[in-house]
């Protein structure tokens, strides 16, 4: 399954919030930073604590994904899509495919909330989340 997810520089709760009206979403859930065990496989500083690390509810027969994010955000590189996959080798596949001639954003491993994780941006500009 694929999903789109849209990343925020801190008004993430807020758009959520906005989105769950707009489009009378459900099966909403929020994950802060704060809330990651203590050691989640990544830095988290008191600035992110309050920041939304995962929030996702369906619209429109959707799941779709939001979260906060450090990196520079401009119209266009706010959406990137979410694959899940059944297994951690179709992971590994798909994401050394996708790094052909791409940019890595996160190396491939194991997760606090996956069995395997990388994150690319493709030859194309796509930037993907594989999850397993």
């Amino acid at each position: 399954m694929i999903s789109p997810a849209f990343h925020f520089t801190g008004n993430c709760n807020e758009a959520i919030n906005f989105y769950e009206e707009v489009f009378d979403a459900i099966d909403k859930q929020v994950e802060y930073y704060r809330d990651a065990p203590s050691k989640p496989g990544f830095l988290i500083t008191d600035d992110m604590k309050d920041l939304v690390m995962h929030g996702t509810m369906t619209i429109c027969g959707t799941p779709v994904n939001f979260s906060d994010t450090l990196e520079k955000t401009s119209v266009g590189n706010m959406i990137c899509l979410n694959v899940f996959c059944q297994s951690s080798d179709e992971v590994c596949r798909i994401y050394h495919k996708l790094k052909e001639d791409g940019q890595v954003i996160v190396e491939l491993g194991p997760q606090f909330f996956s069995s395997m994780y990388g994150s690319v941006i493709d030859r194309y500009g796509i930037k993907w989340q594989l999850i397993s």
